[in-house]
């Protein structure tokens, strides 16, 4: 019995120590005085939004910034642009970067950056603060790990116009809608308007394609059967909301924009429109004096959550000499002294922690919080789809639905010919992928 016990006892050790083994955390030494480099949109916009609270934190640690414009003006010869953003930050070796999702994801899995985990464990850095679902998406991109933070974050939501749905006597948006319920409320003010127009909705970035896209994600759906063999828009689900965006558009409840113009809700003749809070920034510069309100972007029944894209992920090097001063870098850029201090200079974006800016000119943000954090974004569901896809896709989508709206075609038949263009544009955008 007592050497069952002891092998028993051997073998948990051998086992604890391989499992450290392959986690392969490090803890951080104590605090040296040197240089980091650190990626950022240029030296001056750094220093004013970050720099100068470092320097009075740290005089010790000097600090070189290179500016991402490099990327540009140094590799644009380079075609692929992941390939590109490696020969940028191997030729200038940084110790913090600034990574979009793409990038940050494939970075992980190739072993190239720190895992905070410990570092975060060793500060007792606080990491509930953040909005809900934010840390567990950095987790998912991480493989389980966390390797990077986001300081802010821009969120939609649905503003609209309180006058006008006074003057017209219609009940005001809410929280947590469905799609079907935003586009019901938006054909309440079709016909409505004298010697003019009034939309229900403004979309912009957008168009008949994009909208049955963005409608169809937002709603659950799924694109692609698990092995991305077969395209699914010729379903009843895709084809609801081709019908959906088809009446809105045929009505007048919807208008789309292909670029950023919101010149309907800007002069009044649109009651709703998605953005993020960068347009009560241009409400305000622009002198319109609006009594807007804002709700949450529409949901699923079953998942009240929303999509995040993060672009300014603050990581560190796998290959960093001097982690701890990177590490203080980026705690202090994520801390919740600087989230406070973004919520007093207001530029549009949020602060990912939440409780810091609760208004804005007298109006509640609730909205842009209230929902958590999308852990994946579920346009492909477990599929495997080339990244060109979308891109070869859309323009036969605009094309088909585009034939939808002016009567050329029915739903049925445009649905169809997407399915059977799908099935084809998968095959370019893998040859596409390989080459």
């Amino acid at each position: 019995m007592k050497r069952v016990w002891r092998t028993g006892i051997f073998m948990l050790t051998i086992l604890s120590l391989l499992s450290s083994c392959g986690e392969q955390k490090e803890e951080l030494e104590p605090l040296q005085a040197g240089t980091i480099k650190v990626v950022y949109l240029d030296e001056e916009s750094f220093f004013e939004d970050y720099g100068k609270y470092f320097k009075l934190q740290f005089p010790q640690i000097d600090v070189e910034v290179i500016s991402k414009s490099k990327l540009i003006t140094e590799f644009n010869h380079v075609n692929d642009y992941k390939e590109a953003t490696r020969k940028f930050l191997n030729t200038y070796n940084p110790d913090v970067l600034l990574l979009d999702e793409e990038m940050f994801k494939a970075f992980v899995e190739e072993g190239k950056l720190y895992n905070l985990e410990t570092a975060i464990h060793q500060d007792n850095f606080d990491v509930d603060g953040f909005m809900p679902g934010l840390i567990d998406k950095l987790k998912a991109l991480g493989k389980g790990d966390l390797y990077g933070l986001v300081p802010r974050v821009t969120v939609h939501a649905l503003y609209y116009n309180e006058d006008l749905f006074k003057e017209y006597q219609v009940e005001p948006p809410k929280n947590k809608m469905s799609w079907q319920e935003l586009m019901d409320l938006a054909g309440r003010f079709t016909g409505q308007g004298s010697g003019g127009h009034v939309y229900g909705l403004e979309e912009t970035y957008s168009d008949p394609g994009r909208e049955v896209l963005n409608i169809g994600f937002d709603s659950g759906l799924q694109l692609f059967d698990e092995k991305a063999e077969q395209v699914l828009i010729n379903t009843d689900g895709w084809k609801s909301v081709m019908k959906l965006v088809t009446d809105g558009v045929h009505s007048g409840s919807i208008i789309l924009h292909s670029n950023g113009s919101k010149k309907h809700f800007m002069n009044k003749e649109a009651a709703m429109t998605f953005d993020s809070p960068g347009l009560m920034l241009s409400l305000k510069q622009n002198g319109i004096h609006m009594n807007w309100g804002i709700v949450t972007m529409p949901v699923l029944r079953n998942d009240e959550s929303v999509n995040i894209n993060s672009r300014e992920i603050f990581a560190i090097s796998a290959d960093s000499p001097n982690k701890r001063a990177a590490w203080e870098l980026v705690k202090l850029v994520n801390g919740a002294e600087m989230a406070k201090a973004l919520s007093k200079t207001f530029n549009g974006t949020l602060p990912s922690r939440t409780g810091y800016l609760k208004e804005y000119d007298g109006k509640s943000l609730e909205a842009f919080y209230m929902l958590k954090v999308r852990e994946t974004a579920k346009k492909w569901g477990n599929a495997h789809v080339p990244e060109p896809f979308f891109r070869m896709y859309v323009e036969p989508l605009r094309a088909e639905m585009q034939a939808v709206i002016e009567n050329q075609k029915t739903i049925d038949e445009a649905a169809a010919v997407l399915e059977k263009v799908g099935r084809k544009v998968l095959m370019q955008a893998r040859n596409e992928t390989r080459k």
